[in-house]
């Protein structure tokens, strides 16, 4: 659960920074799908890094585990009862999914 939380509060963080970019620079909002992306990432990568770390054993599963929840709480977030898209939500899991697992292994590696 720490390392959700990690991802959560590194995700908010971020993504306000991108916020403040995009309004005080001339920044392209084309941008924003990959620029949201990346976020995604990092914030879950940060999570399962420190998951892992906190972790006696199991990195890569720690790593998966925060991907996972991080994917189901964004999802629970915004979702608004209507049809998902199932091309963007599958890449989304991967992407958590992904993020996670690197996180978790250099989380075990790095210990």
């Amino acid at each position: 659960m720490t390392g959700l939380l990690y991802a959560m509060l590194a995700g908010l963080g971020m993504a306000t920074l991108l916020g403040l970019l995009l309004y005080f620079t001339p920044l392209s909002e084309g941008l924003l799908p990959l620029l949201a992306s990346i976020i995604v990432a990092l914030a879950v990568f940060l999570g399962g890094l420190q998951a892992a770390r906190m972790a006696t054993a199991r990195g890569l599963v720690q790593g998966l585990t925060v991907g996972l929840l991080f994917f189901a709480v964004t999802l629970a977030m915004g979702w608004t009862a209507g049809p998902l898209a199932l091309g963007a939500t599958g890449q989304k899991v991967g992407l958590c999914l992904l993020a996670g697992a690197m996180g978790g292994v250099a989380g075990m590696t790095g210990r």
